[in-house]
């Protein structure tokens, strides 16, 4: 009965971190909770064992998940660096009662908001490449 609540528990830890099969801590999240089911059952005792066997599962994929993503504790920190984003007005062509002109002032402003991206991306890149930031 025992062995089969074990093969149990294993399973619902490995159901649980397949649904997430492109992320990098499912290996870890996988390995942490068999190894810790088996560590709880090893050292839980008497009816306490399986109490022990589920805590421990969770428990390890919890900490095995976290340790197989993200930087391991090294102390480093991601930076979060602002976008710059354009904005358009939302309805700037919309006093444009005919739908032909309307449309021309609809791509004239599409294309110079592509215009100052390519700007930004040369200036970008002139920075990158050169040395040359503004």
């Amino acid at each position: 009965m025992r062995k089969l609540l074990l093969a149990g528990v294993c399973l619902l830890a490995l159901s649980v971190s397949a649904c997430q099969a492109h992320n990098p801590r499912t290996g870890g999240a996988l390995i942490g909770g068999l190894a810790g089911g088996l560590l709880g059952n090893t050292v839980g005792k008497g009816s306490g064992k399986t109490i022990a066997t589920v805590g421990g599962a969770i428990l390890g994929t919890i900490v095995g998940s976290e340790l197989a993503g993200g930087n391991r504790g090294r102390g480093q920190s991601q930076q979060v660096v602002p976008q710059q984003r354009t904005s358009v007005t939302v309805g700037q062509c919309n006093h444009i009662a005919n739908d032909g002109v309307r449309s021309s002032c609809e791509r004239g402003v599409a294309e110079r908001d592509r215009e100052v991206q390519r700007q930004a991306e040369r200036n970008a890149y002139e920075c990158g490449r050169y040395g040359r930031c503004n």
